[in-house]
């Protein structure tokens, strides 16, 4: 059974039948421990480390299924990794929001962030930016979709992550999630149920 597998069984346990907010993604969202980072107690964490486009849309009906009015997604650095070609990311993209916000969910989409200069190989964080130069036209095109960019608090001078930010060049610090709850918490106040 593969990691991916296990989360995917994990949420088909969960008790949660409804969440007014989901936090979507890859590891950066599975990680943040949303609830203590927001003070909403009813967010669902809806991220799986690894994950892509492409299997994030093929999971989608177990999201929409939570009725959520509001959706918190950061997705494409593992696509960049792994060599996916940005026009396939992209019309992932395009079918991911157009899938979610047709369930009448506002979509939060969040910019790809760099990973820092020593990570991986120097081609990642142009391509991460050409995917990232999209996101304008790509949110235009869909009703409901806000994007957020923390990307000036976290980059460097040559446009990278700064290495504060990230313990291993792309898996964010304290320091990094302090930046992102900062950016989300007055629309996750405006959707959290009081």
């Amino acid at each position: 059974m593969t990691y991916y597998e296990v989360r995917r069984g994990l949420f088909a346990l969960s008790q949660i039948k409804t969440a007014p907010i989901v936090m979507l993604g890859d590891s950066l969202t599975e990680a943040g421990p949303w609830t203590d980072l927001t003070g909403c107690l009813q967010i669902a964490n809806r991220g799986i480390g690894g994950d892509t486009t492409k299997r994030l849309l093929e999971r989608l009906d177990d999201v929409i299924a939570l009725r959520p009015r509001a959706i918190f997604l950061m997705i494409g650095v593992n696509d960049v990794t792994l060599g996916v070609p940005g026009e396939a990311t992209l019309g992932n993209l395009r079918a991911i929001l157009s899938r979610l916000t047709a369930a009448d969910a506002h979509v939060f989409l969040s910019y790809i962030l760099p990973v820092t200069a020593s990570y991986g190989k120097k081609r990642m964080n142009g391509e991460i930016e050409a995917l990232n130069a999209a996101f304008v036209w790509l949110a235009a095109d869909q009703k409901n979709v806000t994007l957020l960019d923390v990307r000036p608090q976290l980059r460097g001078a040559d446009g990278s992550l700064r290495r504060e930010f990230a313990y291993d060049g792309i898996h964010l610090t304290p320091r990094g999630y302090a930046v992102l709850r900062d950016a989300i918490a007055p629309h996750v106040a405006e959707y959290c149920p009081r």
